[in-house]
């Protein structure tokens, strides 16, 4: 990656890949997505597989039989259908989680001072349904949960530790109710959930950001507080603007953003 501009691409959507079956066009969207689901992240997503779009848990089965495959193949569609359901009306939710979003951006800038990275331009966030609104959202809180696990050792500063910890519990409390809300299991790692590597992050993130308007590159060397905080304030700076282009779209109201 380049340290200041990423490799633009054409207009807003973006270009289509072959599915692993070869049968139907995939977006990048859908390819970070399912990177994510179906273990090219490896760390706190690995333990799911691909599921009609959504997650289903892929821990061993209690028996091979065939029956009972199918059984809790179904329920867990079953359990999907509901949870979108629900999505018309998770407008309350959707607003408090933009408005945390909104929240981090400023309290990182202030943290860094002269020393923040400058917002940079994205693309590709503006999601065709609200679907694929809500998939989005749950890919981009879980990666945010890795990315401050991967993070957090780093923190040389008890200060900056502390506050990146409180993000991270907020963003980890906004990944379990998008996994609930769309039929997945609260945790895809049990009790004790896992960092992702920087440079995932960085494969996952890059599709959705056209320039970084001079900021430093993110799969640079974290040798200090800074870098680590402004390699966070890319990712936060990327889930405000994508809840601040969708949640009005789909619900109607504005959060802080």
């Amino acid at each position: 990656m380049e340290k200041q501009t990423l490799p633009p691409q054409d207009g807003d959507e973006s270009p289509r890949a072959t599915s692993p079956s070869g049968n139907r066009p995939m977006s990048r969207r859908s390819l970070v997505r399912a990177s994510l689901v179906t273990g090219a992240v490896v760390a706190p997503v690995g333990a799911f597989i691909a599921l009609n779009g959504q997650r289903m848990s892929a821990a061993p089965r209690l028996t091979s039989s065939s029956a009972l495959a199918n059984s809790t193949q179904q329920s867990h569609v079953e359990a999907v259908r509901k949870s979108l359901g629900s999505l018309s009306s998770a407008g309350p939710q959707f607003v408090e989680i933009q408005n945390d979003e909104n929240g981090h951006v400023a309290f990182l800038q202030q943290a860094l001072g002269s020393n923040a990275r400058p917002k940079p331009t994205f693309k590709g966030l503006n999601a065709p349904d609200i679907q694929t609104f809500a998939k989005d959202s749950m890919t981009f809180e879980n990666l945010g949960v890795g990315a401050y696990l991967m993070a957090a050792p780093a923190i040389s500063s008890k200060d900056n530790l502390k506050a990146a910890g409180s993000i991270l519990t907020i963003e980890a409390r906004h990944a379990g109710f998008l996994d609930v809300l769309l039929g997945a299991p609260i945790s895809a790692n049990g009790a004790f959930d896992k960092p992702i590597s920087q440079s995932d992050i960085v494969s996952a993130v890059t599709p959705f950001v056209a320039s970084l308007n001079g900021g430093p590159d993110p799969s640079g060397t974290l040798s200090n507080d800074t870098d680590i905080l402004n390699f966070a304030l890319l990712l936060e700076f990327l889930e405000a603007e994508f809840y601040n282009m969708n949640v009005p779209k789909f619900y109607g109201t504005a959060g802080q953003g």
